[in-house]
């Protein structure tokens, strides 16, 4: 077999890993939704403006976070300011622009983070065992340590 294709086993646990994943993701996010009205994206934004920027980030380091492209956030911070929940200020040193968090922003955070994390719990750590989750810690490091990528929070 060729080192560039994966067996059908192979294949199968992939998917089966990605759509676990893509379900229990799915789940949290329709919970939250749901329960605040935030998306996926909204909640990204603010949640990374508060535990990466303690409130405000330059927009490409936000951008970068989320693995966004600029106009894509660009985009989307346009549709949460008209929302008022972040703000974005020209930078003076420099063509950057910083986002910031509002305080209707950090409110519906501090509305949203309960929720997300009765979901994740739920829909997540409630399904394993202390084994299940020491070997999706090892299985996490590992892959993470392989792509040379850190992934945000």
């Amino acid at each position: 077999m060729d080192k560039n294709e994966l067996n059908e086993v192979e294949m199968r646990i992939w998917h089966m890993w990605k759509g676990s994943f893509q379900t229990i993701f799915g789940r949290v996010i329709k919970e939250i939704s749901e329960q605040t009205g935030l998306s996926e994206g909204d909640y990204g934004v603010l949640d990374r403006l508060d535990l990466f920027g303690d409130g405000s980030l330059r927009q490409q380091e936000l951008a970068d976070s989320m693995d966004w492209d600029k106009s894509r956030l660009s985009h989307h911070l346009t549709r949460m300011e008209k929302r008022g929940l972040v703000r974005r200020k020209p930078l003076n040193t420099d063509r950057g622009v910083q986002v910031i968090i509002t305080p209707a922003g950090k409110s519906v955070l501090e509305d949203a983070r309960p929720i997300a994390s009765r979901a994740i719990r739920r829909h997540f750590f409630d399904q394993l065992t202390e084994q299940d989750i020491e070997s999706i810690t090892r299985l996490a490091e590992k892959t993470r340590s392989s792509s040379g990528k850190t992934p945000p929070p």
